[in-house]
């Protein structure tokens, strides 16, 4: 083995190769005179070693960092932390500690429900949980019928894991099994929200919406266009048919047809076509009131209107055509 020593490097070759192959290495490496391109060749063993600009740079980062994540003193150290923890369980990323102090400081169902509505995962911090059945508990003794309704939409809208659906759905039935004794003080946005509330997340409460068609009927004049149309669609979701609601809602729609925006009237007779519950009337003046607006109905829209036409088999030649 024959070795050749370049300052802090060193090159071993075999000793099989001949002379001349030997110095005509050696002159190029004069010519290049640097170590990449000793390493260029595979011929150098350079010792692995850090520069001194590199170690810079990475200080710099480190301090540039902590000096980031100091920030805000001890409250904004606890909830990068916070943070942290939430980003590397995989779990939706919220402030545990932040959303547990917000709803135990609600003071009433107004301030609750916002907090829900601002943080539909909610559901998936065991601590919120915790602290969202006693603060529900605390209100309920006070809580109004719109109290009520709203409460129950905010927790339609929350997104709940496997493992917090039952919970979850307690709460909605202990909220229901309320709004049932106080259903003669809702009005129609009222019971409207709360029937949608229970068809979204498929919570079957029969003796609930008898209840509710009960009190809507004599409301149904208070109704606006989407309470209408809400009502009826949470009826059809939960395969509970109450003719004379229906009917009722038909007689109401009608004379204000006109404020119906594109998703009410595939709604409304979407609803009434899967209850089998055809209107004719009420089909006639939905296709009147889509045409004008038929460029605002999204593909479901339309889909919906015309499959409820047909399920009917309400002919209207101009709709269609539409």
């Amino acid at each position: 083995m024959v070795s050749l020593k370049t300052g802090s490097c060193k090159i071993r070759y075999p000793s099989l190769i001949s002379l001349q192959l030997l110095c005509a290495v050696v002159f190029t490496l004069a010519q290049l005179q640097t170590e990449n391109a000793l390493v260029a060749f595979g011929l150098l063993q350079q010792p692995t070693r850090r520069s001194s600009q590199s170690s810079q740079s990475r200080r710099f980062t480190q301090q540039l960092f902590a000096r980031s994540y100091d920030r805000g003193g001890d409250q904004g150290r606890a909830r990068n932390k916070a943070n942290h923890r939430q980003r590397t369980s995989g779990r939706v990323v919220f402030n545990t500690e932040d959303l547990v102090q917000q709803i135990k400081s609600s003071r009433n169902c107004f301030e609750l429900g916002k907090v829900l509505r601002e943080n539909p995962s909610l559901f998936f911090s065991e601590d919120s949980i915790r602290a969202l059945i006693p603060k529900v508990a605390q209100l309920k003794p006070r809580m109004s019928a719109r109290n009520i309704s709203g409460l129950l939409n905010a927790l339609a809208k929350a997104r709940v894991p496997p493992a917090s659906q039952q919970v979850h759905k307690k709460l909605m039935l202990v909220l229901g099994e309320l709004a049932g004794k106080k259903i003669e003080d809702f009005e129609a946005r009222d019971i409207s929200m709360t029937l949608n509330a229970f068809a979204k997340k498929g919570l079957r409460s029969p003796g609930f919406f008898e209840m509710a068609a009960e009190a809507a009927i004599p409301l149904i004049g208070t109704f606006n266009s989407q309470d209408l149309s809400n009502t009826v669609n949470a009826f059809a979701k939960m395969d509970h048919h109450y003719p004379m609601l229906f009917d009722e809602v038909a007689k109401a729609a009608i004379p204000i047809i006109d404020t119906f925006n594109s998703q009410d009237l595939s709604n409304t007779v979407n609803a009434f076509a899967k209850m089998d519950h055809h209107y004719p009337m009420l089909f006639d003046e939905v296709a009147k009131a889509a045409i004008p607006i038929i460029d605002t109905f999204n593909s479901l829209d339309v889909a919906n209107t015309v499959n409820a036409f047909a399920k009917v088999d309400h002919h209207h030649p101009m709709l269609l055509d539409e």
